[in-house]
């Protein structure tokens, strides 16, 4: 890969990432109808579509933020495609945090330790392989999850399946997309960005999920229901 290659794949993944975005909203829309509607069955292949966009969008994501034009070196994204066919996203992630953080200076010798530090908790806590679900649904495993020589069921992908709903999967995005702003941050704008906007991602990160951990699916339909509600008395 060349600096031109870099430059075509950030803007193909910048564009395809903005229409995850509008792929993320309209299901969105679909799924909240659905469930406003009692509609059961629809509530449920929303959900799974939600995942797989959710699945790509991650993805798309990730790409764009290695390839970063002015950013890192075409040795280091060779390390961290590298580390994640070895050890899988999760280990992209953290390698990617490694070695943004060499870019980073700072007046205070603990600055870089601590950033490191946190980030990897945060990637370990946020980040998901979203693969292995994705590959289930695209291969027909709807509900019920089949091992990797499709000899056998796979109970724990079958319960993660079975588990998926919006509310976690709002999680998994918001967590998702605070992260690749740090990182965007630093592997951007090192010296400037980062430091300026480094704390606000963190808190706006920390404190969202605090509240999305006591989110449930039957709040989030309540929470529907009075808005229409509220809706139909104001027209």
């Amino acid at each position: 890969m060349d600096e031109n290659t870099r430059l075509e794949i950030f803007r193909a993944q910048t564009t395809n990432v903005r229409e995850l975005q509008s792929a993320w909203a309209q299901i969105n829309r679909q799924l909240n109808s659905c469930i406003l509607t009692k509609n059961v069955v629809g509530v449920e292949v929303n959900t799974k579509l939600l995942a797989l966009v959710y699945c790509a969008f991650s993805e798309a994501l990730f790409s764009k933020l290695l390839h970063t034009p002015h950013g890192l070196a075409l040795a280091q994204i060779s390390q961290i495609k590298s580390a994640v066919d070895s050890n899988g996203i999760k280990s992209g992630w953290q390698k990617c945090a490694e070695l943004g953080m060499q870019r980073v200076q700072s007046n205070k010798s603990s600055h870089s330790q601590n950033v490191r530090k946190k980030l990897s908790e945060l990637i370990d806590r946020f980040i998901f392989d979203p693969s292995l679900v994705r590959n289930k649904l695209a291969h027909g495993q709807w509900r019920i999850a089949l091992n990797r020589e499709n000899s056998a069921l796979n109970l724990e992908l079958s319960k993660e399946i079975e588990a998926c709903n919006v509310v976690e999967l709002y999680r998994r995005k918001h967590a998702l997309d605070k992260l690749a702003a740090i990182l965007e941050d630093i592997i951007e704008s090192p010296n400037r960005t980062h430091h300026r906007d480094y704390w606000v991602h963190l808190t706006a990160l920390e404190e969202e999920q605090r509240k999305m951990s006591r989110w449930t699916f039957e709040e989030k339909a309540i929470q529907l229901f009075k808005k229409r509600s509220y809706a139909q008395r104001v027209h």
